[in-house]
């Protein structure tokens, strides 16, 4: 009787299987894919320049910043078997779809840039009867930046990775010699230089799946610029006369950077990047009249890297002047030289 009854629930649980498998309704499966991608780049280059008598100038310049990503994702049907109950326990009858799952992603990225080069006659400060002086000043602003979110809710992932990379960078000069005109005695030249540049970029990516999210986000933000100017004047009082020549100099360099990643649950991501920088700026003036010579010089430098999240600033600010003074009817002079320059190192957090 035993053998019967386990016979007959046999039987009965498989009649109830391959009626549900043939009548419980259709067979359901899904499944959900994305994919997404952007890119972003813009800059510029200018350049300038300008003669006068015995004297020139020109600088150039140029920014430019890129960045892009990529995400993609994919949702998974699930289901789940259909139990009944009967005299002989329970049975699958079937199988029904569960809720899928959902994912997502977003991405945003930045990059480019701003640049300016200008050339410019100037009349030099100073207790001068004639002057004249030439210059030229260039900056630039360059950024790259990123921020990419993903998300995961059941059966499902979504991941990304993203880039960026930004530069830029100036380069001015000056020359000026003793004017053609009338009333001018010594010879000498003066001259700048001054240069700058930096570049920075990071590398991020991001993942989940199952019940997870994560954000990362990362940016570099620069700034530079510099100048180089070179004058000449001259001045008469009471039967002397003083002819002068110099050149100032300068560049400067700012950079800011950060680096995010949150993330919850089954999410995962990381970030990476950095930057370095520099600059130079440097000037000479020699003059030589009757009986005198003078020479002046100045040359300054910096540099600096560092990773996301850490901040920069540097610059380098110098000069060099010298001087022939004369007297009416006397042979002989006096020379005068002077030179300055200051440079600056500064790393925020």
């Amino acid at each position: 009787m035993k053998k019967m009854l386990i016979a007959l629930c046999m039987v009965f649980s498989i009649a109830l299987v391959g009626n549900a498998m043939a009548c419980e309704g259709p067979e359901c499966s899904a499944e959900g894919n994305f994919d997404i991608s952007t890119f972003a780049a813009g800059g510029g280059i200018d350049l300038d320049g300008k003669l006068i008598p015995n004297g020139a100038t020109g600088g150039i310049s140029a920014a430019g910043g890129v960045a892009g990503g990529q995400a993609s994702g994919h949702v998974e049907e699930g289901r789940v078997p259909i139990y009944k109950w009967t005299w002989c326990g329970p049975r699958i009858v079937g199988w029904k779809t569960i809720k899928f799952g959902e994912a997502s992603a977003s991405l945003n990225t930045t990059g480019g840039g701003f640049t300016q080069t200008n050339s410019y006659k100037f009349k030099p400060e100073g207790d001068f009867d004639k002057a004249i002086g030439v210059g030229t000043h260039s900056d630039g602003y360059a950024t790259t930046k990123g921020r990419l979110d993903v998300a995961a809710h059941g059966i499902a992932e979504s991941h990304g990775s993203m880039f960026g990379l930004a530069g830029q960078g100036t380069l001015d000069g000056s020359i000026i010699g003793p004017s053609p005109k009338f009333g001018w005695d010594s010879n000498g030249v003066s001259l700048g230089v001054a240069g700058q540049g930096s570049v920075g970029g990071f590398v991020g990516g991001a993942g989940a799946m199952g019940y997870g999210s994560a954000t990362v986000e990362a940016g570099v933000d620069m700034f530079g610029g510099g100048y180089s100017e070179s004058y000449r004047g001259i001045k008469w009082d009471d039967g002397f006369k003083t002819e002068t020549m110099g050149t100032n100099v300068g560049v400067t360099t700012d950079i800011t950077s950060y680096g995010n990643v949150d993330r919850s649950f089954v999410g995962v991501g990381f970030v990476d990047g950095g930057y370095v920088a520099g600059g130079f700026a440097a000037t000479t003036t020699i003059q030589k009249t009757q009986g005198g010579v003078a020479a002046a010089k100045a040359v300054g430098s910096y540099s600096g890297a560092g990773e996301l999240n850490c901040n920069f600033n540097g610059s380098a600010t110098g000069y060099s002047q010298t001087s022939a003074t004369t007297a009416e009817g006397y042979k002989g002079s006096v020379m005068n030289s002077q030179a300055g320059m200051n440079v600056t190192i500064n790393m925020p957090k």
